[in-house]
Order: structure tokens, then sequence, then C-alpha cells
């Protein structure tokens, strides 16, 4: 199989790069689908992880011997963990509504705090996978670079200074490896290179006419 790839669809010295690139898309767009994930469950209320894992045991310490109450613990603490998930949902909305452009307090960003998550989640989730896929790679990248553009200048923009406290922020990563993607493409070892093949192998140059006997 990988012989039939490097024969027919890249040079052998470039095959290396497109085995970067496929890691680069497996980095890129799998973490944009988990955070696109997370997000859409804070939309629907909902928890990425379940809250107050000692629950059941704290209960049913406090119940002592009383039955009862050792019976009403799994209600009781799925009761309080729809209640702690509704919260956590809650405050990323309220977070998602105090954010500002470059820490100016009048610059806020427009739409709301759900709406801007809904934005988010959806746009790294939709776009992530098709990173990950190589399906329309570079158009597909594009937006995730805006989406982390617009994190770096709004939650992130503290780190924008001197120290290049920046460099350590995973939005600037997955901005870097976006524009990586935006610019070269998603390498050989993606949906969009065998589409071209299947297609013609649109790309490739083509050969030149031999001249015409005399």
């Amino acid at each position: 199989m990988m012989g039939w790839i490097r024969g027919n669809l890249v040079p052998q010295r470039a095959f290396a790069l497109s085995v970067a690139l496929l890691l680069l898309r497996v980095a890129l767009g799998g973490g944009m689908v988990v955070a696109g994930k997370g997000k859409i469950a804070k939309l629907q209320g909902q928890c990425a992880t379940a809250p107050l894992p000692d629950c059941e045991s704290e209960a049913v310490k406090a119940c002592e011997a009383d039955a009862a109450c050792k019976l009403a613990v799994p209600a009781k603490c799925s009761g309080d963990r729809k209640k702690e998930c509704a919260d956590q949902a809650e405050q990323t909305i309220k977070w998602f509504d105090g954010l500002t452009i470059a820490d100016h307090a009048d610059w806020k960003m427009p739409g709301g705090g759900r709406m801007n998550l809904m934005l988010a989640a959806g746009q790294e989730a939709l776009f992530g996978a098709l990173v990950l896929l190589g399906l329309l790679g570079r158009l597909s990248a594009l937006p995730l670079v805006v989406v982390m553009a617009v994190a770096m200048i709004t939650a992130h923009w503290k780190t924008l200074n001197t120290q290049l406290d920046f460099t350590s922020e995973v939005a600037f990563c997955y901005l870097a490896m976006a524009l990586v993607i935006a610019a070269v493409g998603p390498g050989v070892l993606s949906i969009d290179a065998l589409w071209a093949a299947k297609s013609g192998g649109a790309g490739k140059p083509k050969p030149k006419p031999k001249p015409a006997a005399k």
C-alpha cells in the first residue's frame, strides 16, 4: 500500500513531509474535535467528565444505618451532578460573555457569551474533523486559524508580551499548526490526495509532448 502511494501520489523525497503533516493533522484536528465536543456538552448543560466522584461514598457515610437514606443516595447524587454540570455550563457562558479584545473593557466580543460559545464549538468540532481526515484540508484550516487568533487576542492577550509567554499557550500551538496546514496542505496521506489521484492526478505536471517525427 505504501509503495503504491509513493509511486503514484508523491515523490519519495516528499513522503516524510506527508507523514509529518499527518501527525500535525492528528494533533490539531484531534485536539480541536475534543475541545469542540467539550464546548457542545457545556451548551447542553452536560459535563465532559462526571463531577462529584465521591458523592455516593460520602452520602452513604452520612446516612450511617438509615436504610431509606441509603436507597435515596443514587437519585440524590444524580440530581447533584446534573446541577453541578448546569452550573459549570452557566459559568462557561458567563466567561465567554466577559471576553474583551486586547484587554480593553469597552471592546467586548459581539454576539454574547452563548453565541460565541456556539460558534467556537461548531468550528472546532467540524473543521477539526475535516483537518483530521485531510478533507478540504487547506480551507478547513483557515477557520481554525481565525478561532485561535481570536482566542489569542481575547482570552490569552496578557501573554502577548516581551517574555514570549504566548509560546506556551495551547491556542498559539494550535494557531501555528493550522497556519502550516493552510499554507502547505494536508499532505499525501489524506482524502484530498486520494481524491486528486482518483480524479486524474490533479496537480501533477503534464508530460511534455513528443516532437513530431520528420
